[in-house]
């Protein structure tokens, strides 16, 4: 089975992805489940010997496929293929861009492709509703179409602005109004994105005065980097390293951080 994933909405889709891994979790054990980077040099070995082995107690196995678009289409579609009608292998990508023409059967039958377009208007006020209950926020409509005209097109930013509102209204009233959200930090956030390219400029200088800018806003080095880390692509295994190191206390986010401008 092919389940293809893509779009330009980064954080619903890589959503749908985490749920997909977790919903076979649930089910089957890890033993299951693999992920397969495919800039990597030696992916295809280790590929071939999950899809070949039938382990005792575990008949179905997940393949989760990254950067599966760095690699040769025609060679990509060859392996995938024979896939395409399996039970007992399902293999999930996640990209951005729709597949090229020798890749176009990700978006046919048997193959399941899900779309991830930039929400906007009712359905993006929706979705903010939506991901504020699971934060155990209520919000009113005109603070919801307030951040769906600040966050438009860029549904990581918004869910991660609502954490943090999550993080700031007390349990006894998780209500979110219009007025709660007249903080500069909201209504500067065009200007803030256009900042925050400057991370992805290659003079190291900009890099580090741009770096050094959101440090002076307050803006926490964690949300830096997983908004980073979201727009990642092909260096997604360098920020995955990184995620580990400060989870196990070997550095921290601003550490990581300064190092990324320097590099």
């Amino acid at each position: 089975m092919l389940i293809f994933l893509y779009g330009p909405d980064d954080y619903r889709r890589i959503q749908k992805k985490r749920g997909l891994i977790a919903e076979f979790l649930k089910k089957r054990s890890e033993i299951g489940l693999r992920t397969f980077d495919l800039a990597a040099r030696d992916w295809f070995d280790g590929f071939d010997e999950f899809s070949r082995s039938e382990p005792l107690f575990e008949p179905a196995k997940l393949a989760v496929f990254e950067n599966a678009f760095e690699i040769d289409a025609p060679k990509l579609a060859k392996i995938l293929k024979p896939l395409a009608g399996t039970r007992s292998l399902t293999v999930l990508l996640s990209e951005r861009d729709k597949p090229v023409k020798a890749l176009g059967f990700l978006l046919e039958k048997p193959a399941i492709p899900q779309k991830f377009e930039n929400l906007t208007g009712a359905e993006l006020v929706g979705f903010i509703g939506a991901e504020a209950k699971q934060l155990g926020l209520r919000i009113a409509m005109p603070a919801a179409q307030f951040l769906a005209q600040v966050y438009a097109g860029n549904s990581w930013a918004l869910a991660t602005e609502l954490e943090k509102l999550a993080t700031l209204k007390a349990a006894a009233n998780p209500a979110i109004e219009r007025k709660d959200l007249d903080m500069p930090d909201l209504e500067a956030a065009p200007n803030y994105w256009a900042l925050l390219s400057g991370l992805k400029s290659p003079d190291v200088r900009t890099r580090l005065s741009t770096l050094e800018k959101l440090f002076a806003m307050g803006d926490a080095p964690a949300k830096i980097f997983n908004i980073l880390a979201a727009q990642a692509g092909q260096k997604i295994p360098q920020f995955a390293e990184f995620d580990f190191m400060v989870k196990s206390g070997k550095l921290d986010y601003e550490e990581v951080l300064v190092d990324l401008a320097i590099s």
